[in-house]
């Protein structure tokens, strides 16, 4: 019986630790994703932004961020961590390049029914390829700022049952969604 016992938990330390060393084999593709975020949030969190370095650092991050998706696909928070992950989607979500939104959009659609990314993300490109092709957005995420500071959504299919449609995306209603937008603008 303790020959079982000890075989059992032999069994368990090597599948532990056969889990730990996945996840560490990720931690070179983490460090330089966390960079990524840092560099994609470097200039837009300026009260002016300095869109030309701004651009600059975008176009370094795609590249970087398509190497790996293409390399390794859509990692998730579970391989790479929270801030890792959101740069793969932050990176494609500010191309601006709309044949590089809609090659990964598919991906991030994947990456979300399997809990890779988060729907919410797939929500916001699927809208800013939505006006990109001078269409209406679906779920409500893209949106301008009057001078006074207050966000308006413009370009809205069917508005009526948008807070559905974001709730099925895991977004908050869209009232709820300017009121802080409307916030965060008139602190600055």
């Amino acid at each position: 019986m303790k020959t079982k016992l000890k075989y059992i938990l032999l069994i368990l330390v090597f599948f532990e630790c056969k889990k730990a060393e996945k996840k560490d084999s990720y931690s070179e593709v983490r460090k330089t994703l966390e960079k990524v975020l840092e560099n994609d949030q470097k200039y837009r969190q300026k009260a002016i932004i300095d869109w030309q370095k701004q651009g600059s650092l975008d176009k370094e991050n795609l590249e970087i961020v398509t190497k790996i998706i293409d390399s390794l696909g859509w990692l998730g928070e579970n391989k790479i961590g929270h801030d890792a992950n959101l740069a793969l989607f932050l990176a494609i979500q500010h191309a601006y390049k709309l044949e590089t939104m809609e090659k990964y959009l598919p991906i991030l659609k994947e990456a979300a029914k399997k809990g890779n990314a988060e729907k919410g993300q797939a929500a916001y490109l699927i809208d800013r390829i939505e006006l990109l092709n001078n269409r209406k957005q679906i779920y409500g995420t893209q949106y301008s700022i009057r001078e006074n500071g207050t966000a308006f959504i413009e370009n809205l299919i069917d508005s009526a049952n948008v807070n559905s449609r974001r709730k099925s995306m895991d977004l908050y209603p869209l009232e709820d969604y300017l009121r802080k937008i409307d916030s965060s603008n008139n602190a600055k």
